[in-house]
């Protein structure tokens, strides 16, 4: 998942330029206050005025936890890592030792925090694969935020095996609340996903497990859980998020509406799965409900279908970028929540005439197999345990 472009650098303009606002105002302060620094034959002298010594150590503290922001946000494209050390430097030839040591002290703990946020978001937004069996994908994450990277959203691709799957949802809530739940609820599937055996609607129950120890009281996780059969078929178990679309190579667009919607994890849903079957070519998006929520100036909201060509792109990343980009500029390049887009393009042949939905659990009866027939392609069937 990378980062959005285009916002990334009309922060960078805006940051600029009140950068350049700001300097400024410290030259003219300085200057106000002791008539600027003295030179001698040796060099820059140290300032004599408290007050000026008080408004450069002021100055030289907010940019350098301005810089170490940039870099947390933007990249080391704007200002690199490595300029945080200026900062020391020039308190070193105008400032007393005390207040160069308090200076070197934040710094250093500036480049510790931002290398271990660094960190804690590389865990949390794991790598998409670009291929799966039976499958290509494609996935961008954005954070409403423009002090993060990753907000409430959560996204986890567990590839591992014949049979990928993933989860794709939204927290209830923003800030830290809400990624540390997204991360119980992602950390929970990797692990639900690793013991072999369970089905997805048991993967689904040992999260909304994890979901309810960990949330409050008014908290909860709306998701779904996809399973990909390379036979032809889609599992999925919606527990309160917005169901997929599927959009048919010969261009019909249809949601994936389950037979009965569950509550979100963390209420105790009841978990019942959905069948759908799935052609080569098919591609099939999952998101997240800030991609419903957007709005332009008048009020109107992002209708998807008016930019079904942007999915058909044939590179699948630029599908994804595409519909990205729309997004914001209907946005006027600001979104109101977290957005987390999955693109998957089926590639496996379809299964042949007469072949069975995926084997479930018959209910009451462990170890007993009950297969029902699926209906015409695309039409929900219920799959109830």
């Amino acid at each position: 998942m990378r980062p959005e472009p285009e916002r990334r650098d009309n922060w960078k303009a805006a940051f600029m330029a009140r950068t350049r606002t700001f300097g400024r105002w410290v030259c003219r302060s300085v200057a106000r206050s002791a008539r600027g620094i003295a030179l001698d034959a040796s060099g820059p002298a140290r300032l004599s005025g408290r007050r000026a010594k008080l408004v450069f150590a002021t100055a030289l503290l907010l940019a350098i936890t301005a810089s170490a922001v940039v870099v947390y946000v933007a990249g080391p494209g704007v200002v690199t890592a490595a300029w945080l050390a200026v900062g020391p430097l020039l308190a070193s030839l105008v400032l007393s030792p005390r207040i160069t040591a308090l200076v070197a002290g934040w710094t250093l703990v500036l480049g510790q925090v931002r290398a271990v946020a660094r960190v804690a978001q590389s865990a949390l937004l794991r790598e998409v694969p670009a291929t799966v069996t039976a499958g290509r994908l494609a996935s961008r994450y954005v954070s409403a935020s423009a002090e993060a990277q990753v907000g409430g959203d959560l996204l986890e691709v567990v590839s591992d095996q014949g049979h990928p799957r993933w989860l794709i949802g939204d927290t209830r809530g923003k800030g830290l609340p809400a990624v540390r739940l997204a991360s119980v609820a992602m950390t929970s599937f990797r692990d639900a996903c690793a013991q072999p055996g369970l089905s997805l609607p048991e993967v689904a129950r040992v999260v909304d497990r994890s979901v309810a120890r960990a949330a409050g009281d008014e908290d909860f996780v709306t998701a779904v859980f996809a399973e990909l059969d390379p036979g032809g078929w889609l599992q999925l178990v919606t527990c309160g998020h917005p169901p997929p679309l599927r959009l048919a190579a010969d261009g019909d667009l249809r949601a994936l509406n389950p037979r009965a919607y569950a509550t979100p994890l963390g209420l105790h849903p009841d978990i019942q799965p959905s069948t759908f079957s799935v052609s080569p070519g098919d591609r099939l998006l999952f998101y997240t409900d800030g991609l419903l929520e957007a709005r332009d100036r008048a009020g109107r909201y992002f209708r998807l279908e008016d930019y079904l060509d942007t999915l058909r792109h044939p590179d699948l990343q630029a599908a994804v970028d595409g519909l990205l980009d729309r997004l914001l500029a209907h946005a006027g390049g600001k979104l109101g929540d977290d957005v987390a887009l999955l693109l998957l393009e089926a590639t496996s042949p379809p299964a042949w005439a007469g072949q069975d939905a995926p084997a479930l659990m018959a209910p009451g009866r462990p170890g007993a197999i009950v297969r029902r027939p699926l209906a015409v392609a695309g039409t929900n069937v219920a799959a109830r345990r």
